[in-house]
């Protein structure tokens, strides 16, 4: 158990489309780079005033963020964190990414925290369908000659079972806390902190249907 959680630690966050949700705090007025045009494959610069934003961080990749910012005079903007190389975002620890390598305006350093706990163990039986082919023959007749046969031929039946199932479930708590920096800056101009849960049903072993 000791090794898989370290595992966890050091690997880069690599589930598809991980989502945490919280605010950001922009203290002092800051620029950043929104998705716009066709198709939204370019960019345009916006400044984002002092206040408070609904923020959902996505994480679609150890190559790929997106910040999606609500509220103030923006509405809502889709803010694009991507890199042609690794960004090196763990799943837990510190973080280090500077705005040249997401082509934004601004550096962010982070701190992510990732807590995976095991419960809830079941086992039960579970209705199930199964299916096996099975020779079957009729007798088929020629109305003008009177002769039968009988035909054969191989049909897949659907039968209806049960199976033994064991389970369990993971949940999945993730806070990430950063601070954005303007570029050739080191003063704080904005901070967000955003925190996601996530259930999953893992099965542990199951029988056939029968």
């Amino acid at each position: 158990m000791k090794n898989v959680m370290l595992l966890v630690s050091v690997l880069l966050l690599s589930v598809s489309c991980v989502e945490i949700n919280g605010s950001l705090q922009v203290r002092e007025a800051m620029n950043v780079k929104k998705k716009s045009g066709f198709l939204n494959l370019k960019t345009k610069t916006v400044k984002l005033d002092p206040g408070s934003y609904r923020a959902e961080l996505k994480i679609k990749s150890s190559k790929s963020i997106n910040l999606e910012l609500k509220g103030g005079s923006v509405g809502e903007i889709d803010v694009a964190l991507k890199s042609d190389s690794n960004l090196q975002i763990p799943s837990n620890g510190q973080f280090y990414i500077e705005g040249r390598k997401i082509e934004q305006p601004f550096n962010i350093s982070g701190t992510i925290r990732t807590d995976i706990s095991h419960y809830g163990y079941n086992n039960e039986l579970v209705r199930c369908e199964f299916s096996r082919v099975e020779r079957h023959c009729e007798k088929v007749c020629d109305k003008e000659t009177q002769k039968c046969e009988s035909v054969c031929k191989d049909v897949t039946v659907t039968f209806q079972g049960l199976k033994d199932v064991a389970y369990h479930y993971t949940q999945t708590v993730r806070n990430a806390s950063l601070e954005f920096m303007p570029e050739n800056s080191t003063a704080v101009v904005a901070t967000l902190g955003a925190s996601g849960t996530e259930t999953e049903k893992i099965i542990d072993r199951e029988t056939s249907c029968r």
